[in-house]
């Protein structure tokens, strides 16, 4: 069978799949990554897909099957597809992202629920000496319905608010809904669970035309702006006759996301392109903040521990806000950063440097699931060109004070536990450290030094004196718009 595009086929290499689910190195950083998660059912010979999240910021394209894989089901031998979403789509300020042209037949601006993804199909298959047979199945994004309270819940909304619908649903499309339930929220506050249709795909991926009565079926759907007539002024661009993306970013309508843009080429499209856009209010929520005390309280723990005994175990532990992937602002990378820093009790540059660096990697890869929202491999970029700031900054006075510890050595100022019961050495080194050659932010770390405290004393003490600009202390979210 020759290979097809996996946006429109109907059958989807096996092999292509295989070779697309395992990591290994890929351009354009050569590292180990897959492309789509695979997961197989449990009971049935069927495997769920979806795009790998944690690759956004590793890839170097999206290619055709990564859009496609997007709670996308197939047969695990054939790779007949049983069931599509919608084709992975972008915020319209990534470089991915459709552009509009201004020669569209139709658009329309859809309020973008705040919920979760959730796709209603039917299984056909056969037994051995026995009549076919078949089920309606729920599956989320990436999981089927026994492994996802999601597919859970939108099977109990289903049954409860439209019994009976299923029988006069087409078994061979997929419905598409967004699932929007108070008791698995996401950022927005809705007051009563539901399903809201968001499109209908059939296995080739095609859609319903751009004027599709959608009263045909029970279901609520997306508060809706047909060709931007409700919001004329402020998002229909004079020059091109499309929707001002950016100024409908700027709406910031109270308890809301944001809107999903369709676009169809002509009357007769069936594979309308789409476009995220998140009002900057909903991406600068508080609810997603780091608490604003949050780097003062740990730089006080840091400084705390420079009193403290050596023992490893009075290392500040990660803080729940730090070890939850959340978007970061850059107060909290610079928390996140000097709590590792002061787990590393010398000032080796290489060993540093490299550990770092390990660090560094797995905060980026943590936060590759929120970067749809905030600008894709753009704002990943940003987060890490923060985070190597940081390190520049950091390794520039940690090298400052070790050169400031050979100085005083050759002065001959050697360290030692002794120096803690000499008040005569104890009060020269103050006298000499009180210099104005000797940075003030270092005082504390050189005493620690000098008294031959534990390294990891000496770390925190240097930690707790860190000259950091004002920008960096900054507790607004990182956004690349």
């Amino acid at each position: 069978m020759s290979e097809q595009n996996p946006l429109k086929s109907l059958y989807i290499s096996p092999t292509l799949l295989h070779s697309s689910a395992q990591s290994k190195p890929r351009p354009p950083t050569n590292k180990s990554f897959s492309l789509i998660i695979s997961k197989p059912h449990p009971s049935y010979p069927l495997s769920i897909h979806n795009y790998n999240p944690k690759a956004a910021f590793s890839r170097a394209t999206w290619d055709a099957l990564s859009l496609a894989a997007r709670s996308l089901v197939t047969h695990s031998s054939t790779g007949a597809v049983i069931s599509r979403s919608m084709s992975k789509f972008f915020n319209f300020h990534e470089k991915w992202a459709y552009k509009p042209t201004g020669t569209e037949y139709a658009w329309r601006i859809e309020e973008k629920l705040d919920g979760s993804l959730i796709s209603l199909f039917y299984y056909s298959y056969s037994e051995p000496n026995r009549k076919a047979r078949g089920e309606w199945m729920f599956v989320s994004r990436s999981a089927f319905e026994v492994n996802s309270p999601h597919a859970s819940s939108a099977r109990r909304i289903l049954e409860r608010r439209y019994p009976g619908v299923l029988d006069g649903l087409d078994r061979e499309l997929t419905y598409v809904f967004e699932l929007v339930d108070p008791k698995l929220p996401i950022k927005v506050k809705y007051a009563q669970e539901d399903l809201y249709i968001l499109s209908v795909v059939g296995k080739d991926g095609k859609e319903p035309p751009y004027d599709f009565d959608w009263t045909r079926l029970p279901f609520p759907r997306p508060r809706t702006h047909g060709h931007g007539r409700d919001l004329m002024d402020i998002s229909n661009s004079k020059s091109t006759g499309v929707p001002d993306l950016k100024e409908l970013s700027k709406l910031n309508l109270r308890n809301e996301e944001g809107f999903v843009v369709l676009f169809w080429a002509t009357k007769d499209d069936r594979y309308p392109q789409r476009v995220k856009v998140k009002f900057e209010s909903y991406l600068d929520d508080t609810h997603f903040r780091p608490q604003v005390d949050g780097l003062h309280s740990a730089m006080s723990k840091i400084s705390a521990l420079a009193s403290l005994g050596p023992s490893s175990s009075n290392l500040p532990k990660l803080p729940h806000h730090l070890s939850t992937p959340t978007p970061p602002s850059p107060a909290l990378i610079l928390e996140l950063y000097t709590h590792h820093r002061s787990k590393i009790a010398h000032f080796k540059p290489t060993t540093i440097s490299t550990t770092m660096e390990r660090h560094k990697q797995s905060f980026l890869q943590s936060l590759a699931p929120l970067a749809d929202d905030y600008g894709g491999a753009a704002w990943l970029e940003l987060v890490e060109r923060t985070w190597d700031r940081i390190h520049a900054l950091v390794s520039l006075q940690e090298a400052d004070l070790v050169q400031k510890m050979s100085e005083l050595q050759r002065e001959g100022y050697k360290p030692g536990a002794a120096h803690v019961k000499s008040h005569l050495a104890k009060g020269g080194f103050e006298r000499r450290v009180r210099k104005s050659d000797v940075d003030p932010g270092f005082r504390e770390a050189l005493r620690a030094w000098f008294g031959g405290e534990p390294g990891g004393k000496q770390v925190a003490a240097f930690l707790s004196g860190l000259e950091i600009p004002r920008d960096l202390r900054s507790q607004d979210v990182l956004k690349a718009l």
